[in-house]
């Protein structure tokens, strides 16, 4: 599975958002942001398959390019693959 991510450099890292799951968390660097989105994107969807309910359908990108409230931020993608955490760019 692959996610959208927003990453916005900050004085302290980098914030890091998951726009399709409402997911908001942090890193000292882009690396380490992008592992903390997919540790929270894994908790975010073991939640949604312990309660029950479906996962939230993926935003299309042009959607998100399209917001200017956005603009000036880094978009990327992490992949989920199995049980390993693999970063893509």
């Amino acid at each position: 599975m692959r996610y959208l991510i927003l990453l916005e450099q900050t004085e302290a890292g980098f914030a890091v958002q998951v726009p399709d799951l409402a997911i908001s968390t942090y890193g000292k660097d882009i690396p380490s942001a992008k592992k903390a989105a997919i540790k929270a994107i894994r908790i975010n969807l073991e939640t949604y398959s312990e309660i029950g309910k479906p996962v939230p359908a993926p935003i299309p990108i042009i959607m998100h390019l399209e917001n200017l409230d956005v603009a000036d931020i880094l978009f990327s993608y992490v992949e989920l693959v199995e049980n390993k955490e693999r970063l893509a760019a």
